[in-house]
């Protein structure tokens, strides 16, 4: 695979990882909004540096846009208790159990009915997607682990913990 490819595949992933986390009904939201939302659920009191980070969006772009998701309503903001010049990001709580149900849409699933559609009679299409779903998995943490720069034996905070807590906490 060649650079330009890796691009491309990219650029396939986020088209069906969108297309994933979207119901028909849902308004149309503009893209850094989604990955900045879906990262800020899973990770609470997330600070812009590190939603930098994870996201690969500028930070420029990522504060602007955090700003107008706070002016929504969508999040908050607070300075870092132990670092005031950073901020933390936290979700409000309706934003949280709305994106753990989007959340919770295997990426298996997506990329099995992506597969199915392009070779609708092979008989390993489940096989297939959960052996791409595998390696994604494992690119996804070595990637995040190095924009992060978490070394061996750190812990990285998984993201999709809080979707599974959110899903199980009881409505009030």
């Amino acid at each position: 695979m060649k650079a330009g490819e890796l691009y491309l595949l990219g650029k396939h992933l986020m088209e069906l990882a969108s297309h994933g986390m979207r119901d028909d009904a849902d308004p149309e939201v503009p893209e850094i909004d989604l990955v900045l939302i879906s990262v800020i659920v899973e990770a609470p009191d997330i600070s812009i540096s590190e939603l930098t980070a994870r996201t690969g969006f500028a930070q420029s772009h990522v504060s602007t846009a955090v700003a107008k998701l706070r002016e929504q309503g969508a999040l908050r903001t607070r300075p870092d208790p132990a670092d005031r010049r950073r901020t933390l990001v936290t979700p409000v709580d309706e934003l949280i159990t709305a994106v753990a149900q989007r959340q919770q849409r295997d990426a298996e699933q997506v990329l099995a009915a992506a597969l199915a559609e392009l070779e609708p009679e092979a008989d390993s299409v489940a096989d297939r997607a959960a052996r791409l779903v595998k390696a994604a998995d494992e690119l996804y943490r070595l990637l995040t682990d190095r924009a992060l720069r978490v070394g061996e034996g750190s812990a990285l905070m998984p993201l999709h913990s809080l979707a599974g807590e959110a899903a199980a906490k009881p409505k009030k």
